[in-house]
C-alpha cells in the first residue's frame, strides 16, 4: 500500500500587491510553504514528489516592490514640487511686500523731503519779514531821537525838569537802537515813551515865554512911568533961565539890574538907566573875563563848565548899551547887566541876587555861553546867551 506522499502546501497571495498612496509601499508577505509531517511511511515509488517553482512567485514579489518604489518616488517628488512650488511662492511674496515697502519708504521720504523744503521756504520768507519789520522800527526810532534832541535845543528855558526827562527818553531810545537782544516790542515802548516829556518840554518853554513876555512888559510900564515922573518933575523945578541941570535924586537900585533913572534918550522903553553911565566912544572889552567869572560861579555850586565864545553881536549889544547909558534885552541874549567899578566878578555877583538871572547862570541843559562886554568911563556892560 503506496502511503500518502507528502504534501506541500503553496499559500500564494490572490492578487499582486496593490500599490497604496502611502510613503512608503506596502510589500505582501512571501508565501510562505507549510510542510506538515506525515506519519513515517516509505515513500512511495511511484509517486515522487516534485517541487512547485518559485520564479513567478519571486518576479511578482520583485515587481510589486518596484512598482511601490516607484510610486513612492513619484509621490515624494510631487510632494517636493509642491513644497517647492509653495516656497516660490512664498519668496514671490515675501519680495514683493519687501518692494512695496521700498515704495512706500520713498514716498515717506519725498513726503517729508518736501514738508522740510516748505517748512524752509517759510522760515526764510518769515525771518526776511522780521529783518525788514526791524529796519522800519529803527527808522521810527531814529527819526524820534533825532526830533527830542531838536526840540531840547529850542526850548533852553523849559526848566531842568522837562529837560531832563525829555533827555533821558530820548537816550533810552538811542541806547536800545544799538543794543543786540532789545525786542521790537521793548522799543516800540521807549519809542512811545518820549511823546509825554517831548510834549512836557514844549509846554514848559511856552510858559516861560508868556511869563518872559508878561516881565518885560512890566518893566516897560514901570519905565515909562519913572520916565513920566521925571519929566513932570524937570518941569516943575525948571528954572525962568531953562536950567538944562540933571535931576540928582537917588535912584534904587533892583538885585540884579542896574540902577533904575530916567530913560533919557537912545534907551528903549522899558529899558534901565545906570546912572551916571553913557556918553560916546565904549568899546569892546572884559570878553573872555565875564566868561570867566561866570564858570567860576558854577564851580563853587558844583556844576560843569561852558565853553566860552565871543558874540559879535552881543559886543555890539554892549557898546550900544554903555553909549547909551542903561541896559536892555536886545531879543539874543538871556541876561545883561552894567556895573560901576567894571569888575567882572561884581556884575556876576549883582546877576546872582536876582532868582531870574541866577537861574539862567546854574542851568544844566546847555554846553556853552557866547558873551559880549563893552566899556565907557569905568562902567563895564555885559550881555550872555547860553546854549
Amino acid at each position: 500500500m503506496v502511503k500518502e506522499t507528502d504534501k506541500r502546501l503553496d499559500v500564494v497571495p490572490s492578487q499582486r500587491p496593490s500599490v497604496v498612496s502611502a510613503p512608503t509601499p506596502v510589500i505582501a508577505d512571501p508565501p510562505t510553504v507549510l510542510d506538515v509531517p506525515q506519519p513515517h511511511a516509505a515513500p512511495s515509488p511511484l509517486v515522487e514528489p516534485q517541487p512547485v517553482p518559485s520564479a513567478p512567485r519571486s518576479v511578482g514579489v520583485r515587481r510589486a516592490v518596484w512598482v511601490g518604489l516607484a510610486a513612492a518616488v513619484v509621490l515624494a517628488v510631487a510632494a517636493g514640487g509642491s513644497v517647492y512650488a509653495a516656497e516660490q511662492r512664498a519668496q514671490e511674496a515675501e519680495a514683493e511686500a519687501l518692494a512695496a515697502g521700498m515704495r512706500v519708504d520713498q514716498h515717506l521720504l519725498a513726503a517729508a523731503g518736501d514738508v522740510a523744503a516748505q517748512r524752509s521756504t517759510d522760515a526764510v520768507v518769515a525771518q526776511a519779514a522780521y529783518e525788514n519789520s526791524r529796519a522800519a522800527l529803527a527808522a521810527t526810532a531814529q527819526g524820534t531821537v533825532d526830533h527830542a534832541n531838536a526840540v531840547l535845543a529850542v526850548v533852553p528855558n523849559a526848566g531842568d525838569g522837562p529837560r531832563t526827562a525829555l533827555a533821558g527818553a530820548s537816550g533810552a531810545v538811542g541806547a536800545a537802537l544799538v543794543a543786540p537782544n532789545v525786542s521790537q516790542r521793548a522799543l516800540r515802548s521807549l519809542v512811545a515813551g518820549v511823546a509825554a516829556p517831548e510834549k512836557a518840554a514844549t509846554d514848559a518853554q511856552v510858559a516861560w515865554q508868556v511869563a518872559e513876555a508878561a516881565r518885560v512888559a512890566a518893566e516897560q510900564a514901570a519905565a515909562a512911568a519913572a520916565a513920566e515922573a521925571a519929566a513932570a518933575a524937570r518941569s516943575s523945578t525948571r528954572s525962568p533961565a531953562r536950567s538944562t541941570t540933571r535931576s540928582t535924586a537917588p535912584t534904587t537900585t533892583s538885585s540884579g539890574s542896574a540902577p533904575v533913572a530916567p530913560a533919557p534918550s537912545g534907551i528903549p522903553s522899558g529899558g534901565k538907566v545906570c546912572s551916571g553911565s553913557g556918553g560916546s566912544g565904549a568899546g569892546e572889552s572884559s570878553v573872555s573875563a565875564i566868561g570867566s567869572a561866570i564858570n567860576d560861579y558854577r564851580a563853587s555850586l558844583g556844576l560843569p563848565t561852558l565853553s566860552v565864545s565871543r558874540s559879535g553881536s552881543l559886543v555890539s549889544h554892549a557898546i550900544d548899551m554903555a553909549n547909551a547909558g542903561g541896559i536892555w534885552h536886545s531879543g539874543g541874549d538871556n541876561i545883561v547887566a552894567c556895573v560901576s567899578n567894571g569888575s567882572a566878578s561884581s556884575m556876576v555877583s549883582a546877576w546872582s541876587r536876582s532868582a531870574g538871572h541866577d537861574a539862567q547862570m546854574r542851568r544844566t541843559d546847555v554846553s556853552s555861553m557866547a558873551v559880549g562886554g563893552a566899556s565907557l568911563n569905568g562902567w563895564l556892560f555885559g550881555a550872555v546867551r547860553f546854549s
